[in-house]
């Protein structure tokens, strides 16, 4: 089916790939087997790539690789990567992976986005789907790249596609079953403000014609006839009647809290659409494996429980944590200061049960400095690395529940959240060894 691509790379003196991370390598893969004719170029500010043997095409590295631009008839962005103000016509020269994969095949795709919730709700889906006898592939950042899966593709598959404001920034084409969680203030360091990251996350309803399915957790003006989901209660019982609750369908699922929930319920709603009633889909929660770094329960080590909600980058998902969680006695904070409001979180933590609060990176000490200029009855602690709280964990004896869940980016100290939370995970771990 590679064919289809042809209309984008016929007739084109050479590509460039901007940006040479995931989704990069794999669209290098893809054009090296099916256009092996086609020049390639690498644009990358990373100037280690020069010491790459198996990279075969030109290579623009290090600071003054945007320079390469203007020399290309076709340019793949990668997400995320900003193109300065480099004088270019986007509108002819530039695309990316999503945009030629939504372009060919999103009248077979469920796109899945938001802030929050994005990862566990594609995944939960595609479990959905494929327990439920579909032929599905999960694609995008909790899933393979989408280049990597072109070969597995047929006309009746249905691909689940998780999206980010990155991907859907510039793309000219939507998914035919698109889903928006929610939207909070995040990537404010990529994006010039709320509104631009916003109006990105809303392209995955943009292009969706008169056939299209549109499912929202939250009101929204996508321009066409859209499903938005009701109060949990009333959702419950429109897709499964009376006799569910919503603890019960947390408990099948193996999630905690009411965010969950709504992930559950607009699953649930994102499979109806798919053709399979929630009544016969729902069943298969029992059999879901929740995915690590959200509200993850490590274990109980030196008499403290350690949870890990390492995906929490913004104040809202660290909130609805504690909520989830209840009774906590400590949690980790901050990490890479993207500029977030953390004014709300602050004062949902002056109020909470929480007495020890421990603060990392720059982000971190903004909370901190929030939390001094008023009089609080809190124990505060700025610590520069993980291992300085669990060297305080050490000499206290009253905290029995303790929660990463910083409502940060991890990028100060860490490659990603996930290198934050295995991390912390091995050293929760290793905590019982050193108090025995």
């Amino acid at each position: 089916m590679t064919e289809k691509f042809n209309p984008f790379f016929e007739g084109k003196r050479n590509v460039l790939i901007l940006g040479f991370g995931r989704e990069g390598r794999s669209m290098f893969r893809f054009l090296q087997k099916y256009y092996p004719e086609l020049p390639v170029g690498i644009a990358d500010k990373n100037g280690n790539l020069n010491q790459e043997k198996d990279i075969n095409a030109s290579l623009h590295v290090g600071e003054d690789y945007l320079k390469a631009l203007r020399d290309y008839d076709l340019i793949i962005k990668s997400p995320g990567v900003s193109i300065g103000n480099q004088e270019i016509d986007t509108s002819k020269k530039m695309t990316s992976q999503t945009e030629l994969f939504l372009s060919v095949y999103g009248n077979q795709t469920i796109g899945i986005t938001g802030t929050k919730g994005k990862s566990t709700t594609s995944t939960l889906v595609y479990h959905l789907l494929k327990s439920s006898g579909k032929d599905t592939l999960l694609l995008g950042n909790v899933g393979s790249p989408a280049f990597d899966s072109i070969e597995k593709i047929n006309d009746k598959i249905l691909i689940v596609y998780e999206l980010s404001a990155h991907q859907l920034e510039h793309v000219h084409h939507s998914p035919h079953i698109a889903a928006l969680l929610n939207i909070f203030p995040e990537h404010l360091d990529y994006f010039q403000d709320f509104n631009a990251y916003k109006t990105a996350k809303l392209n995955i309803f943009k292009y969706q014609v008169q056939d299209d399915i549109a499912v929202t957790g939250m009101p929204t003006e996508t321009g066409r006839a859209c499903y938005t989901m009701k109060s949990a209660q009333e959702e419950i019982e429109d897709l499964l009647g009376k006799d569910v609750s919503g603890s019960q369908l947390l408990e099948m699922a193996h999630l905690r809290g009411q965010h969950n929930l709504g992930n559950i319920l607009l699953a649930l709603r994102v499979v109806q659409a798919a053709g399979i009633p929630a009544k016969e889909s729902y069943r298969h929660l029992f059999t879901f494996q929740p995915l690590p770094h959200r509200l993850e329960h490590i274990g109980e080590f030196g008499g403290i429980e350690f949870y890990n909600d390492s995906i929490s980058t913004v104040p809202q998902s660290t909130m609805a944590a504690i909520s989830s969680l209840g009774d906590l006695d400590a949690i980790i904070l901050g990490g890479f200061d993207r500029g977030l409001d953390y004014s709300e979180l602050v004062d949902f933590l002056r109020t909470s049960t929480i007495n020890y609060l421990f603060f990392i990176g720059k982000a971190g000490i903004r909370m901190f400095d929030i939390f001094q200029s008023q009089s609080n009855n809190k124990k505060l602690f700025v610590v520069k690395r993980l291992e300085d709280v669990f060297e305080i964990l050490e000499q206290t004896s009253d905290i029995k529940k303790c929660l990463l869940s910083p409502a940060a980016a991890s990028y100060d100290q860490f490659t990603n959240f996930e290198h934050r939370g295995e991390h912390f995970k091995m050293l929760a771990r290793q905590f019982s060894k050193s108090k025995a």
